[in-house]
């Protein structure tokens, strides 16, 4: 008996929801309606702007009454004939205005608003740039603040950001994107936000925002790129963070993205999945720049706390020690058969002997020569050099003269001294310069219960040793049956 109620009754109401108990059907109307103005009429409407107007006004009217008695099915069929019509006739400015005024209507469900803007988009691929461009926008400002299609406002983000690209609005693209929050939008896959936020990354990245570049990085996890279909997404990633590690000249790190790099490529799923990349046609590149990497890091690590949190590391990738890591990756099988000169160059620093660095530089220039093609990274490796043999001297030395110490590690006076000092501030070693006689001393003057305390250690260890004989001699005699 739905079809008795008084029409004017339900439309006047003052509904105070937007979800309701169905009190009227209008089905038999709206086919009605549908077969008389609906999108099979289109080309009758192409040259009568009137008839259209017409139209709408008339399905806009049956709309309303739907609306408002519950009628959903109804409500949505309607809501849709009208865009659809005005997406099949091309007329951009009607279907904005009569989408928006959807939209906007009072009592409107939630999911016929989603269901108008996805049939809006279809309009967005049969126009030109310049359109696309208009239309993007406007349906960008119908779907601003409503939260249940924050969905639609992020697609329609990304499309116009993709427009922008092309036409080199780089920073454009970046501001634009930014406003895209996509770890709120609980009905979008997992992969699309993925890809969405190394978007954003990358942008970032681009136009050198380093601080909101590593913001979008912290919002995902290694677990989330863990997962088996995000391995290319975890590629793209850490390649990303090598951008954005190499502007802090942050080696450490690069090396522990490498390190990610080189455990992906070579796992035998992602073999399977991507073979042509470029990284698993050839893992030896990771493995060569991780080790060149870790030989640039310094040996004190510094805790940065905004590049220590910016990527998502692997729970195995937390080792800290690097001679321990230059060791294990320089023993691996793929470097051992393939990449002879690296495996040596990484030995040098496992050494406990000096290393000439004229000799040293001449030797592995080729080693990898992406990386140390650059001056800078060549400075920074005499670095690493120099420390190196001022450590191993450190082990050999409780005093040294100052210039003796410059003609070992090939370095002025001056250059030595500040060498030393730098190693002593970051407490690698313990070192204590007297200036007036040009003496280095190595070992830390020790106090008297510190020598008390060394002695007692010492007597401890010999008692244990001699014990320990004594009982291996009286099992010998035990068992040979051996006496006195």
């Amino acid at each position: 008996m739905l079809n008795d109620i008084d029409l004017g009754e339900v439309v006047d109401k003052d509904w105070k929801c937007a979800t309701f108990k169905q009190v009227i059907d209008l089905t038999e109307k709206t086919d009605a309606l549908i077969a008389k103005c609906g999108v099979a009429h289109a080309d009758s409407f192409k040259n009568s702007p009137d008839k259209l107007d017409a139209a709408i006004e008339e399905m806009m009217d049956l709309e309303k009454k739907a609306r408002l008695g519950g009628d959903a099915k109804s409500n949505l069929r309607l809501a849709l004939e009208i865009i659809n019509l005005l997406v099949a006739l091309g007329d951009h400015e009607k279907l904005m205005f009569n989408a928006e005024l959807l939209m906007k209507r009072r009592a409107q469900p939630k999911s016929v608003q989603t269901a108008i803007l996805k049939s809006s988009r279809s309009a967005i691929e049969k126009c030109n740039e310049a359109d696309k461009v208009t239309l993007i926008k406007k349906l960008r400002d119908i779907c601003q603040g409503k939260i249940h299609v924050e969905l639609e406002f992020a697609q329609l983000s990304v499309e116009l950001v993709n427009i922008w690209e092309k036409q080199g609005l780089i920073k454009e693209s970046a501001e634009l994107l930014q406003e895209v929050q996509v770890e709120t939008i609980s009905n979008m896959e997992r992969l699309e936000k993925l890809t969405i936020l190394l978007h954003q990354m990358r942008l970032n990245l681009d136009v050198e925002d380093y601080i909101r570049a590593a913001i979008m990085a912290r919002k995902t996890t290694s677990r989330a790129l863990s997962k088996p279909n995000s391995r290319l997404i975890k590629i793209e990633y850490y390649q990303l963070m090598l951008r954005y590690y190499a502007h802090f000249r942050n080696y450490w790190y690069l090396a522990k993205c490498w390190m990610e790099l080189y455990a992906t490529v070579t796992d035998e799923e992602v073999v399977k999945e991507i073979p042509d990349h470029p990284l698993v046609k050839d893992p030896t590149q990771a493995l060569r720049t991780c080790c060149v990497f870790l030989v640039l890091s310094p040996n004190a690590i510094t805790d940065d706390r905004e590049q220590t949190d910016a990527a998502a590391f692997s729970t195995w990738n937390k080792e800290t020690d690097r001679l321990a890591l230059i060791e294990k990756y320089s023993k691996e099988k793929l470097a051992q058969d393939h990449l002879p000169q690296v495996v040596e160059f990484a030995g040098e620093f496992l050494q406990k002997e000096l290393i000439h660095w004229p000799i040293f530089q001449k030797k592995y220039e080729n080693v990898c020569p992406d990386v140390l093609s650059d001056p800078k990274i060549v400075e920074d490796l005499h670095t690493r050099v120099t420390e190196h043999n001022i450590k191993v001297i450190s082990r050999h030395y409780k005093r040294i003269k100052v210039t003796r110490l410059a003609e070992l590690i090939d370095l002025s006076v001056t250059d030595a001294e500040d060498a030393v000092c730098k190693l002593v501030i970051v407490k690698d070693i313990w070192a204590k310069v007297d200036r007036i006689d040009g003496i280095i001393t190595f070992q830390k003057k020790k106090n008297h219960t510190e020598v008390m305390n060394d002695m007692k250690t010492g007597i401890d260890h010999v008692l244990s040793q001699i014990t320990s004989t004594c009982h291996l001699l009286h099992k010998e005699k035990m068992l040979h049956g051996i006496t006195a």
